[in-house]
């Protein structure tokens, strides 16, 4: 278990406070501390490196018991690595160019650097990463070494709305992916509908239009986000062969922090960085970044990261320790309940530790006077009291020796799906949303839920997975229907949304609409809008649920079970048996309804889809308040340790809750009486 705070980044804090402050991070219980190694303020010459800044903290800190990680920072780049040739540097789909400057995060400026495309300077920071994890590779507080802080395009942050890179490197690099994907011209012209005569002709697109090429062009981007890594997981092993290697994403790519995506946009895939690494992490800046929901946000980007990691060690590697920064003087400032809750959201998903951004009050530039954990003069505060008892109570051998029992609810995720939807215009905010609704209306009702990546489908029929919902299922090849179809034909029950493998993963139709009709026996008919800013209407025995955006009109040769119907008369719910199973198809995007609008109704039937218990160790959950809750919000989970289980129940609500649990195995039910924003962790 990890407990601790980000400490320095240089040239702050100043060398005076480092002992003090050191040494009440031990106080506090904390067991870690994180120190930023910049390039540009190690190798201020080329080839001449000064460790002395860390070296003196790194002593300090093995001194008061604090294990160090190192975060290896050559975005904040030497300016001798750049000698004037713009063709070098970043390049946006318009031409622009990002020059070396002073971001928000690194006071020495150098940002972003060159483009890693570029092998000359990729050997230059490679060189860097190298010779500093070799300097610290004997040393005994240096526990593990952040090749790379938030992995993602670099500048992207500073530039959303366009689209990057273009360098004369990149292109390239994109050329040599076209070639080993297709082999020759022609089979790209196919694939791209294209008349190409050489090679040369070929660029990446700059405009939303057409969707192959854009497919490819962002599959391609991450993929060499992750190819970049692995380099520098490399360069780091070389120089400190016995020294674990983390990284930690700044959000899941897949979300986004308020749930607008981004995977294709800012290219940071957890599902294919992870597998790069032995220890893996996120960033959250839950007040400031993601809304009024951050609790449940906070909690949702967890539970994919924790998918992401699949078994690696995973952990909170930074965490919002004072205001953010949004307007002149920063944001709201968490609270001690905050604190605590997310501190408990990270331990439900079977997280490590958490480590604070920052512990200092930041001095100076974009980010000052914001993210201090501790006051202005080195001061406790309720967040920084909160965050050392939740160190003491959480650093425990049992909870680090817990391993996820897996739950029986899941919701599928699809880097496919994903692609397409950001090809159509960075409408990746749409699936996003959908991927949120069911999980919420299981949040809402405290059902136990998780995500499905397609990158592990292999692991679908040996998990203990039995309800799996599947929201707006555009893209679904073959081998994903293969093994869905299997799923139900061994007792699952699969969940589809409208325009089930609509498209192949490269964007066409798929005429034949192989998995409506392999999954359902259906044929599709049309896609058919809803009048704007109007739900789509379903009735159904009990009553009306509703949909968002579009509806799907189907034939089948054959009878089918209808449970409800557009208001026309047309099917909207269908279900079919198929071995022991059930396949249940709704017609319209349901999740995406229920996550824009909060729809009482369509959350209940939402639910009502769900395995209520959500794992196979219990029988049944019941909560009850101090007073009558619109909504749940209590996270209930289990963990596994030793043959034992342990219970995770975190209150995100104002209210007294108290949770019965009814085990399988267990004659009387388990009692959890939870304050408001009370986290427990109970063993059973």
């Amino acid at each position: 278990m990890l407990y601790g705070a980000q400490y320095f980044r240089p040239p702050f804090p100043v060398r005076t406070y480092w002992e003090r402050d050191i040494a009440h991070m031990q106080a506090m219980g904390f067991n870690c501390i994180k120190l930023w190694a910049v390039w540009n303020a190690i190798e201020k010459v080329q080839g001449v490196f000064d460790f002395a800044d860390l070296d003196a903290l790194v002593a300090l800190s093995q001194k008061y018991n604090l294990q160090v990680v190192i975060n290896l920072i050559p975005e904040g780049a030497p300016y001798w690595t750049y000698q004037g040739d713009t063709r070098d540097l970043y390049a946006t789909a318009d031409g622009q160019t990002v020059a070396y400057g002073g971001p928000a995060n690194i006071p020495t400026a150098g940002w972003p650097g060159r483009c890693m495309d570029d092998q000359v300077f990729s050997d230059m920071v490679m060189h860097f990463i190298r010779t500093t994890a070799e300097h610290f590779s004997t040393d005994a507080a240096v526990i593990a070494f952040d090749v790379w802080n938030e992995p993602h395009l670099e500048p992207m942050y500073d530039y959303r709305s366009n689209m990057l890179c273009y360098c004369r490197h990149s292109q390239e690099a994109f050329i040599r992916f076209l070639k080993h994907k297709y082999q020759d011209l022609e089979s790209l012209g196919l694939a791209w509908y294209r008349s190409y005569t050489a090679w040369d002709e070929v660029k990446p697109p700059t405009r939303f239009g057409t969707y192959p090429d854009m497919i490819d062009w962002r599959a391609f981007w991450l993929g060499n986000i992750q190819l970049w890594l692995r380099k520098r997981v490399a360069a780091c092993k070389e120089g400190a062969p016995g020294k674990p290697v983390q990284t930690h994403v700044a959000y899941s790519g897949i979300l986004g922090n308020k749930l607008t995506g981004g995977l294709a946009n800012e290219l940071g895939d957890e599902f294919l960085l992870a597998r790069e690494v032995e220890i893996f992490g996120l960033s959250s800046f839950p007040k400031w970044l993601m809304g009024e929901e951050h609790y449940y946000r906070h909690f949702l980007h967890n539970e994919m990261v924790a998918q992401a990691s699949n078994g690696k060690m995973f952990y909170q590697v930074e965490l919002q320790g004072g205001a953010g920064k949004p307007g002149l003087l920063g944001g709201l400032v968490p609270t001690a309940e905050d604190v605590r809750v997310w501190n408990y959201n990270t331990i439900a998903c079977g997280g490590k530790g958490t480590v604070y951004w920052q512990y200092a009050v930041e001095p100076s530039s974009l980010e000052s006077p914001g993210f201090g954990l501790v006051g202005f003069m080195g001061e406790d505060t309720p967040r920084s009291r909160s965050a050392s008892l939740c160190a003491r109570r959480l650093n425990t051998t049992d909870i680090d020796a817990a391993q996820r029992v897996c739950e029986t609810n899941a919701v599928f995720v699809s880097r496919s799906i994903s692609l397409l939807a950001f090809a159509a215009g960075r409408m990746e905010e749409l699936y996003a949303k959908s991927l949120s609704g069911v999980f919420k209306a299981a949040y809402h009702r405290g059902i136990p839920i998780r995500f499905m990546h397609e990158d592990h489908l292999d692991s679908l029929l040996s998990s203990r997975i039995r309800v799996l919902y599947v929201p707006m299922p555009l893209v679904l090849e073959p081998p994903t229907v293969a093994v869905f179809k299997q799923f139900v034909q061994e007792g699952g029950t699969l969940i589809l949304e409208a325009g089930a493998g609509l498209y192949r993963a490269n964007g066409e139709i798929d005429l034949q609409q192989q998995a409506l009709g392999e999954l359902m026996d259906m044929k599709h008919v049309e896609i058919q809008a809803a009048a704007e800013n109007q739900a789509i209407d379903i009735k159904t025995t009990d009553g009306t649920v509703k949909g968002s955006l579009y509806r799907q009109l189907v034939a089948s040769d054959d009878a089918i079970a209808c449970e409800g119907t557009f208001e026309d008369g047309q099917p909207a719910i269908i279900t079919r048996q198929l071995g022991k199973g059930t396949i249940r198809w709704i017609g319209t995007f349901a999740s995406l309804h229920y996550e824009t609008t909060g729809d009482e109704e369509m959350g209940a039937y939402l639910a009502g889809l769900l395995d209520a218990a959500g794992y196979d160790a219990i029988k049944r959950i019941d909560y009850s308040y101090s007073r009558q809750p619109s909504r749940t919000r209590v996270v209930l989970r289990l963990l596994q340790t030793n043959g034992n289980h342990l219970v995770v129940a975190n209150n995100h609500t104002d209210l007294k809750a108290t949770i019965s649990i009814q085990f399988t195995q267990a004659p009387e039910p388990l009692s959890v009486v939870l304050e408001p924003y009370e986290g427990r962790v109970v063993s059973v």
